[in-house]
């Protein structure tokens, strides 16, 4: 199956090459009826060519926002929070976040996957109202999502997971007439400037700490990485 992003870079060219083509044959179709006006012809075509200009930019930025969201939840995907942890590594200290709904596939049992699809948006929604700013959402894949948190030592990503983590403890999500309630498990990864660490260790780390943390259920474990990529787990 075409990605929408491939379907970006595939027909872009062609809708500008089709949009300078028309914009050819109306001007030279105003050069014939006026007679040879230069001066008609030339604004007509600088007026044209900004408005196909314009329209082309607006699509192509829509196409791309759309290949890097989240369909179901509205927030970032996978690949755009990968590309973006890439570059906030170079801007230390930074902390990541993971978060795994507990037992979400009991949700889906239990009640159906719409229920459940709906449980997975009222998440996002929480998330979306306890973050900052420049922090960066995104659903990581099913019922696990990213948080990357610039500018963010280890001791105060704790207080905003600490925050998520209680809100959703204490959350009624409901969908028509059903009603339940959910916990979240969370791992943080966090680094220093003069700490060398690869983007896929990073990652590796916090899922690390996620996994510890899901062993307890409801839990949040930390990581902090120190210079000579030494790091220790705690709670």
């Amino acid at each position: 199956m075409v990605s929408i992003k491939e379907k970006m870079y595939k027909y872009a060219p062609a809708i500008l090459l089709s949009g300078g083509l028309i914009l050819w044959l109306i001007t030279l179709l105003i050069d014939r009826h006026y007679n040879h006006n230069q001066g008609l012809v030339w604004m007509t075509f600088v007026i044209i060519q900004v408005l196909i200009s314009t329209i082309c930019g607006i699509l192509i930025k829509k196409l791309y926002r759309r290949a890097h969201t989240d369909v179901l939840t509205g927030l970032r995907n996978r690949e755009y929070f990968y590309t973006k942890l890439s570059e906030q590594q170079n801007k230390a200290p930074v902390s990541l976040i993971l978060l795994d709904l507990d037992n979400f596939k009991k949700v889906n049992d239990t009640y159906g996957h719409i229920a459940g699809d709906q449980v997975l948006k009222q998440f996002a929604e929480i998330l979306r109202g306890n973050t900052r700013r420049n922090d960066i959402i995104a659903r990581w894949g099913g019922e696990e999502f990213a948080l990357i948190l610039p500018q963010t030592d280890t001791e105060e990503a704790f207080k905003i997971a600490d925050r998520i983590r209680m809100i959703v403890e204490n959350h009624i999500f409901s969908y028509d007439n059903i009603t339940c309630k959910i916990t979240v498990s969370i791992g943080i990864a966090s680094t220093k400037e003069g700490v060398d660490v690869g983007t896929d260790q990073f990652i590796r780390i916090a899922d690390e700490a996620l996994y510890r943390a899901k062993e307890k259920r409801n839990y949040i474990m930390t990581v902090f990485l120190e210079p000579a990529s030494n790091y220790d787990f705690k709670c």
